[in-house]
């Protein structure tokens, strides 16, 4: 099985102009974006994408692309956290691209309430809530799904007098120091790889199938170059990290929360087994599966939550179908779907049990009835 896998590499830093600008230079279609980015309610601006070169500090130059966002009048520099969420929301972006958009804003938000000690609800972005900021976090999010990048990757960051925001969205990415006299790294594009992408090197064999470089503003001894690198990924399968514990002293009512609680932090599964334990005790056998860099975040929550004084962890390999999600109209409006692929032909599909439930409340008929409709229509 192969999928299309996406690689930005950012040992120079980054900005969302070089980000999306990468993007570009790899193939993505500009009118085909801008058209795209139409679907959001802003206006007064236009979007351009010009070759440059850049130093390499070899004595040679690397030619790249250079994303500009260019208002058409003043904008505001201090726009609401609850302004770009609701625009966003407004849009008429795919789920996709949607979700991954206000992903990237979310991270953001948080960063700067921490720095600046101002909750949610009051936060106003101020560089970072300029319509160029906004266009270029769209212009990645929809680039990926219009290139068909099923997961997305990136490098160590390089960093160089940092913002304290982007230091706060740092913590917990690798990163390589740079001793240049300026921010080479952004909010903005530190929040675009933490919401969007992997670190590490992405498993499995890699054919290149396009190469592209986002240029940014600054000249420095290093390239100030994003470079993206769109990837054909034979899938040989992945691992995952299984914990479990035995919980023979605690009361059935928690797991509802601590189900919510893991998941949340970033669990792929949870479920319990019951069972019979030493001392003849009724046991609950729980088992999370987890990406292995959550171990440490997931069982700190098993610790906390439960009354488990220990847990068993290994990692055991697994072969996972591409998932799609898409809609279908039914008599009760859109639901949501997924489907699954092997070898770009679809094995399985299911509607979205939340719409489902959603819909056999609301309508006071049984879920069985929806469920049998819904599929009828996949």
């Amino acid at each position: 099985m192969k999928e299309r896998a996406g690689y930005f590499e950012v040992i120079n830093g980054c900005a969302g102009d070089m980000l999306a600008g990468s993007l570009v230079d790899a193939g993505l279609p500009l009118e085909d974006l801008v058209k795209e980015l139409g679907r959001i309610d802003l206006r007064a601006y236009r979007v351009e994408a010009v070759k440059v070169l850049k130093k390499t500090g070899y004595g040679h130059s690397l030619e790249a692309t250079r994303f500009m966002v260019i208002p058409d009048t003043d904008w505001d520099d201090s726009t609401p956290y609850s302004k770009i969420i609701a625009l966003i929301e407004g849009s008429r972006l795919s789920e996709k691209s949607k979700g991954r958009v206000l992903k990237v804003f979310g991270i953001l938000a948080r960063a700067e309430s921490e720095v600046h000690r101002e909750g949610l609800d009051h936060l106003h972005f101020h560089q970072v809530g300029q319509i160029d900021a906004i266009v270029e976090v769209a212009s990645v999010a929809i680039g990926l799904e219009m290139m068909g990048i099923e997961k997305v990757y990136c490098s160590s960051v390089g960093i160089s007098k940092p913002a304290p925001a982007t230091v706060n969205m740092l913590k917990g990415v690798p990163v390589i120091m740079r001793s240049v006299n300026g921010e080479i790294t952004t909010p903005t594009g530190i929040a675009i790889l933490k919401g969007l992408c992997e670190t590490g090197t992405p498993t499995g064999d890699l054919m290149i199938e396009k190469a592209g470089y986002g240029a940014g503003e600054m000249d420095m001894e290093h390239p100030n170059v994003v470079r993206f690198y769109s990837c054909l990924r034979e899938m040989r399968g992945e691992t995952v990290m299984v914990l479990q514990a035995n919980i023979d002293d605690m009361s059935p009512v928690i797991f509802e929360s601590l189900f919510e609680k893991l998941l949340s932090a970033g669990a792929l599964d949870v479920s319990v087994y019951a069972g019979t334990g030493k001392k003849n005790r009724p046991v609950f056998n729980m088992q999370v599966l987890l990406p292995e860099r959550l171990l440490q975040k997931i069982s700190g929550i098993l610790f906390r939550e439960t009354t488990t004084i220990g847990v068993r962890y290994r990692v055991e390999s697994r072969i996972v179908l591409d998932r799609k999600e898409d809609k279908v109209v039914s008599r009760w409006g859109e639901v949501r779907v997924k489907r699954a692929y092997m070898d770009g032909e679809v094995v399985n599909a299911a509607p979205e049990y939340e719409d489902c439930r959603k819909i056999a409340s609301t309508h006071d008929i049984s879920l069985k009835q929806v469920y049998a409709e819904i599929s009828k229509l996949i």
